[in-house]
């Protein structure tokens, strides 16, 4: 193994890492501003007495959905 591939092999690693860090960073940003969108809805707008448990949880759910669904490649 040369020099050249393993520079190539670094670099590769250290996009790796950085892609990483990256897609944690705008999955937390795109949960926040779901939360937010559902609890704006379901407490400010609809008047809904709910736990704070149940807007985490329907935030994440549709944060996962969304994130799983703009991964498919469209033809």
């Amino acid at each position: 193994m040369g020099l050249k591939e393993m520079t190539s092999a670094g670099t590769d690693i250290l996009i790796l890492i950085i892609s990483s860090i990256a897609l944690v960073v705008f999955g937390l940003i795109f949960f926040l501003i779901i939360l937010w969108i559902v609890k704006f809805a379901a407490i400010d707008i609809l008047e809904l007495t709910t736990s704070g448990d149940m807007v985490v949880l329907s935030a994440a759910v549709l944060t996962a959905a969304a994130m799983i669904g703009s991964i498919s490649k469209k033809s």
